[in-house]
């Protein structure tokens, strides 16, 4: 059964650019902690469609569309529940394949 998972993404269809780390995108470290950057080095992704909705109602800049991710169970990316947001996630692995497991994307609205 595949690990199913939602990402605020920029475009529909989504782009590599959508599945890049804030370190692959270059984006400073704010606060320079070994979890800070643990995290910064991955992406964020929720649990649930309803959970990335109310996530991109309240930050519209995080993307206009979310995506829906569907990792085999033996994809090599990495996911673990990750803060204190209500079902959020943090994935870390190769962007293609995360790009390559995209089977839907929504308008935010």
């Amino acid at each position: 059964m595949p690990r199913v998972f939602f990402r605020l993404v920029a475009t529909d269809p989504p782009t590599i650019r959508d599945f890049l780390s804030k370190a692959a995108l270059g984006e400073p470290l704010r606060d320079d902690t070994p979890e800070n950057r643990r995290l910064w080095q991955g992406i964020s992704v929720y649990a649930t469609e309803a959970q990335a909705r109310r996530k991109g109602r309240a930050s519209p800049m995080l993307g206009r569309y979310i995506a829906r991710i569907e990792l085999e169970e033996d994809a090599p990316i990495v996911s673990e529940r990750t803060t204190t947001s209500s079902g959020h996630h943090t994935l870390w692995g190769d962007p293609s394949i995360i790009l390559a497991a995209v089977t839907q994307a929504l308008p935010v609205r």
